[in-house]
This record gives structure tokens, C-alpha cells and sequence, in this order.
């Protein structure tokens, strides 16, 4: 099939899925049919899999049709976001998890219903990045996170404290001047979204939502954005600022997720490295990202919509799902789909991975006020201290709260 016929076909069939993108109702045959919105397939095999998953449930639950509406990622928000206004939101769907507070608090999504879901059987900090207001209101299906990678050649053992990560960094950069111990974050939003996880490692939180309480202008946060500044004397961005400094190895040290292994293994061959948890000060942490699944507050078939979500979540079917969509599983007992030696790090840096705040705005928050914090700290214009009081106090103002 030509390019230009795939696209057509493509469009045919995304329009086909759009046009009847409202929840689902009675079947053609007069059984129930479940409408279920989600990302487009990243690769051909993904397909495959929700293609085999959805034809299990169906067959598990006769008469039952589950139709699957596939959307480009960069489109999905966009669609569900007009969907959700004219009231012709699907069954269900796939949600990036900062959306989940938002949608809970002004009452697009229903809340999970009691039973369900045995809620030990999912990584914490999985499942909480479905609360909102101390309620769930979703289930989760993949995750991921970040995690230190190393260059073996110049720093043999990985550090798991801050003082070894600082030392090994400082030895690093003595030893050859032009090698920087490690890659900074940045202040931009890819920083900022790393940052609470480095804060949880001091044993604090960005926010108390519950306490309606701004706390990264805490000791905790303040230190975590002083590593970081610390690091930069022996980490210069003047090195740093190269291309792909830690795969060219003048950067010893770099904090990545999982999608960049096989890229780094492809394009860099002859680089040693390894991957570890992030050092911590006090308390092993990291953050998460990955997707939600909800069901919408318009759906016709919410009992059955909750159903398939938990067919996907599963433990006998959620390791294949999370890969097909890009993570890990999110069930403790799903089995996870073999990687390189890489993937203990992550896993294990997800046992004790933390949500993001069920905030609202907490995008904005992330975006427009803690990232010009830490590039303000970063850049030496403002100290950790004062960067992160005028952002408390910014974000205070933007919320509303007082705390």
C-alpha cells in the first residue's frame, strides 16, 4: 500500500472511530458495546497485543464488543478534551496521570468502585497517581521513571548517597579536567517533572494536598536544588552543554529513563555503561510517569467499563499491556517482559517511586514556576533558598492556598 493510501486509509478509519466516539450502548446484535479511547499503536506488535487482549475479554464476557479508538498522542488530549465538553466522551480511556486530579475534582471521571481492585497488588506509587482528594479514580496500566546512568570506565561502582554521588563526581572531574562528573538537570520542564523525586530522597514533598500546604520551600527541597548547584563545580556546563555528553563520555554520570537505553546501545556500541537507582540523602525515592486508565462520568456501561480496565491491569494480562504501551507493569504479579540488564534499576526505582501532586494545575505549576526556579539556582541569579520562596510563593498564589 503507497504512503499516501496508508493515510487515507488511516484517516478513514480514525474518523470512523471519532464520529462514534460517544460511550458506547447496544451493540449491533443487541449486546452491549464498550467504547475505549487510547494512544495510537507504537509499533506493529503493540497492536497485536491489545488486538489478542481485547478478543479474550470479549470472549470471557459474551455479547459484550469492546471498540478501540486509536489516537495520535500529540492529538489525544485535544479530542478528549472537545469530547469531554460536548458530552461525547467515551467509556473509557487512557489519561496521562497529571489529568487524573483534574478530571476527578471537576467531576468528568467516576471514582474506582469499592472492590474492584485489590489495591496491594499495584505499586504505590502506580495506583497514586489515580488519587484525588484521597479517592481513586483510576487504574493504572504502565509506568516509568529515571534512574542514574554510568559510565563503568570512570566511575566503576555506581553511587547510591548524595555524598558518593558528589564524590564521584568531584573525582571524575579532577582527574581530567575536560570530563564533567555529571550532567546536571536543567530548569526546564523535563527537570522539573525529575526534581520531587531528588526531594523525596531528603525525605520531603513538593505539596500536602490534603493540607492544602506549598512545601517545597522546605529544607528537603532546598537541599535537593543545592545538590544539584553543588554538582555543577565539578560537572561545568561548558562540557555539559556539548552533544550527547554522556554518550560521547564527557559526562560520567546522566539521569535518563528506559527509553534511551536502546538508542544509547545502537548509536553507542563501544560505551560501557550501566544503570543504577538515584542517590538518595535519606530515604531511597525517584518519580513516575506512565498512563491512567478512567472511565467517564457520560459512560452508558460504567460497571463494564470498570470490568475491562481491570482485564487490562491485571496480573495475567498487564505485563504485556504496560510493554505495548511503552512501560512497566503496574501490577506486582505481572510478569515483566524481558529486557537488558538495565531494566532491575528501573523496577527497583519504581518500588519506591512517588506521584506528582493531585493537583490541578500542577502541569503549570511544573512547567512555569519550579523549572525557572531551578534554572534561576542553576544559572547562579538566585540561591536554592531563594529560588524556591519566590516559586512557593507564586505557586501559593496560583492555588490559592495559604499554606
Amino acid at each position: 500500500m503507497s504512503r499516501g493510501l496508508l493515510t487515507g486509509a488511516l484517516a478513514v478509519v480514525l474518523m470512523a472511530g471519532t464520529g462514534a466516539c460517544g460511550g458506547g450502548g447496544a451493540g449491533s446484535g443487541g449486546g452491549k458495546e464498550l467504547t475505549f479511547w487510547m494512544y495510537q499503536d507504537r509499533t506493529p506488535q503493540a497492536g497485536q497485543v491489545i488486538e489478542k487482549v481485547r478478543k479474550d475479554f470479549e470472549q470471557a464476557n459474551p455479547g459484550v464488543t469492546v471498540k478501540l479508538v486509536k489516537i495520535p498522542k500529540d492529538d489525544y488530549n485535544t479530542k478528549l478534551g472537545s469530547a469531554v465538553a460536548s458530552k461525547s466522551a467515551p467509556d473509557a480511556g487512557i489519561l496521562d496521570q497529571p489529568l487524573v486530579s483534574k478530571y476527578a475534582l471537576d467531576g468528568t471521571i467516576k471514582e474506582v468502585p469499592a472492590g474492584l481492585i485489590d489495591e496491594a497488588d499495584y505499586y504505590k506509587g502506580a495506583l497514586d497517581t489515580n488519587r484525588a482528594n484521597g479517592k481513586l479514580y483510576g487504574l493504572p496500566q504502565d509506568q516509568t521513571t529515571v534512574a542514574l546512568f554510568y559510565n563503568k570506565k570512570l566511575v566503576p561502582t555506581p553511587p547510591k548517597t548524595w555524598d558518593e554521588l558528589k564524590a564521584a563526581a568531584e573525582r571524575v572531574h579532577a582527574a581530567d579536567a575536560n570530563v564533567a562528573g555529571m550532567n546536571v538537570p536543567k530548569g526546564d520542564g523535563y527537570g522539573a517533572w525529575m526534581f520531587p523525586g531528588v526531594v523525596h530522597g531528603a525525605g520531603g514533598q513538593m505539596v500536602d494536598d490534603a493540607a492544602k500546604k506549598v512545601l517545597f520551600d522546605q529544607p528537603p527541597a532546598v537541599e535537593a536544588l543545592q545538590l544539584w548547584v553543588d554538582l555543577l563545580k565539578s560537572s561545568p556546563r561548558k562540557i555539559t552543554d556539548s552533544d550527547k555528553p554522556f554518550e560521547n563520555g564527557l559526562a560520567a554520570m546522566t539521569i535518563s529513563g528506559p527509553w534511551d537505553v536502546p538508542t544509547i546501545h545502537e548509536q553507542f556500541p563501544d560505551l560501557d555503561f550501566g544503570v543504577a537507582p538515584l542517590p538518595y540523602k535519606s530515604e531511597p525515592a525517584g518519580n513516575i510517569g506512565g498512563e491512567d486508565s478512567v472511565v467517564f462520568s457520560t459512560s452508558k456501561n460504567p460497571d463494564l467499563a470498570w470490568k475491562w480496565l481491570a482485564f487490562l491491569a491485571n496480573a495475567t494480562n498487564n505485563g504485556a499491556i504496560a510493554d505495548a504501551f511503552g512501560g512497566f507493569p503496574v501490577h506486582l504479579k505481572a510478569q515483566v517482559v524481558a529486557g537488558g540488564p538495565e531494566q532491575a534499576a528501573f523496577l527497583e526505582q519504581l518500588k519506591v517511586a512517588h506521584a506528582r501532586p493531585a493537583v490541578p494545575q500542577w502541569i503549570q505549576v511544573n512547567d512555569e514556576i519550579i523549572a525557572p526556579a531551578i534554572e534561576s539556582a542553576l544559572t547562579g541569579k538566585a540561591t536554592a533558598q531563594q529560588a524556591l520562596t519566590d516559586a512557593a510563593a507564586k505557586t501559593r498564589t496560583l492555588l490559592g492556598w495559604n499554606g
